[in-house]
């Protein structure tokens, strides 16, 4: 759906049109759940990042965004970001904890289910054990394509760190890819 429509749609669901409130997140739903998915590596975090963004885009006050949709794709990956960092400080603190989420991330979510191939479900997996940071910056660098130093910005660290999460996340998921997906 292009931005016009999505624009009217949001015109027409602020003035109470649940319907067009409806058909906006119909069209969007998809592929932002998957940016954000790939960022914070868990459903029900990334559901809740998309609901709140979501109420932030039709209760916001003053002008409409130009392009709705990319307004929310901002807004979702970056509180998916803040998720990120949010981990990642918990981490820091309590490593017995990111132990036992990290168990809880290995067993295969619904997206599993119904995922194209073994290969993409094997990788999706392998994206989801990263590290939190290393997972953000190949996220944003790979799936997203953005830039090192936009990702160092947006993650509030140097480009040359960006870049060495980027390369460790890709040797991780070589080492684990090349294990045939076996631990």
């Amino acid at each position: 759906m292009n931005p016009p429509d999505l624009r009217s749609l949001l015109h027409r669901a602020r003035r109470g049109d649940d319907e067009a409130f409806e058909a906006l997140v119909r069209a969007t739903r998809d592929p932002l759940f998957g940016a954000v998915r790939r960022l914070v590596g868990r459903d029900a975090v990334a559901d809740e990042i998309l609901q709140e963004a979501y109420m932030a885009l039709w209760g916001q006050g003053g002008p409409e965004p130009e392009n709705p949709g990319g307004w929310l794709r901002r807004v979702c990956v970056n509180r998916a970001l803040d998720a990120v960092r949010r981990e990642e400080g918990r981490r820091a603190v309590d490593p017995e904890a990111e132990e036992v989420r990290a168990a809880a991330s290995r067993e295969p979510g619904p997206e599993a289910l119904f995922a194209a191939s073994e290969t993409e479900a094997s990788l999706a997996t392998a994206v989801d054990e990263l590290p939190p940071g290393e997972r953000a910056a190949l996220v944003l660098r790979v799936f997203e394509g953005q830039e090192f130093e936009e990702i160092a910005r947006r993650l509030g660290v140097k480009a040359s760190t960006v870049r060495n999460q980027v390369a460790s996340a890709r040797r991780r998921l070589g080492r684990r890819l090349g294990e045939g997906g076996e631990r």
